[in-house]
């Protein structure tokens, strides 16, 4: 499944659906220094690291990367890109996503993906200020009962296209997220020095899942 209205036209994105979260079929036909990076972990978590870092070559391979070598981890979980390529990943229970681009096109990216169901109680205030918090509540009112999730995935779209931009830590607070009805959204950077004062995004609901994206060109 695709869907590149999340994303600017030079990018590509490739989803995978599963139903087998312990299904190692990617993560054994991954680069070897691929699977070293979570060679430790329960066959759950080397699940969906094959699967992500399947769907990254795919998109890269799409751009045209006939092989772009192993796509390790670098700090703070980063996936470390081709030269010339920037991107991101997720994945959550029975999805797993990732999308790529030529940095002569696109500088970052975020993407982030979960079920579309409310957070568990007490996450909200945790990761909201009280004007994002207002504003899920409107968003609750209006039906959409999966709003503080989405509020989340936003969050962490965010941080996903800041962090290769700044290589520092952004925090909950540091970015105040404004959803709008139309699919898209803002996150106010409030961390300084800032690359950008905002970043743009857009979100949907798909298949049971919110999905938030954002980039910089």
């Amino acid at each position: 499944m695709q869907d590149l209205s999340l994303f600017p036209p030079e990018a590509r994105c490739v989803f995978h659906l599963t139903d087998d979260a312990g299904d190692l079929t990617h993560y054994e036909h991954l680069h070897p220094d691929e699977r070293n990076v979570v060679k430790a972990a329960v066959d759950v978590r080397k699940g969906e690291f094959g699967d992500a870092r399947w769907c990254a070559h795919q998109a890269l391979r799409e751009l045209g990367v006939a092989a772009s070598g192993a796509i390790l981890r670098g700090e703070r979980g980063m996936p470390l890109w081709p030269e010339g390529y920037t991107g991101s990943l997720t994945h959550t229970d029975g999805l797993r996503a990732a999308v790529a681009a030529s940095t002569r096109h696109v500088h970052s990216m975020g993407l982030d993906a979960e079920p579309a169901e409310p957070l568990p109680a007490g996450v909200l205030h945790s990761i909201a200020s009280e004007t994002e918090i207002a504003m899920v509540e409107r968003m609750r009112a209006a039906g959409h009962e999966w709003a503080d999730r989405l509020l989340f995935c936003a969050k962490e779209a965010t941080y996903k296209c800041w962090y290769p931009m700044t290589r520092r830590w952004l925090d909950f607070d540091e970015a105040e997220i404004e959803l709008r009805a139309d699919g898209t959204f803002i996150s106010q950077l409030l961390a300084r020095p800032a690359p950008v004062p905002m970043f743009e995004g857009r979100w949907v609901v798909r298949g049971g899942y919110v999905i938030a994206s954002t980039y910089v060109r």
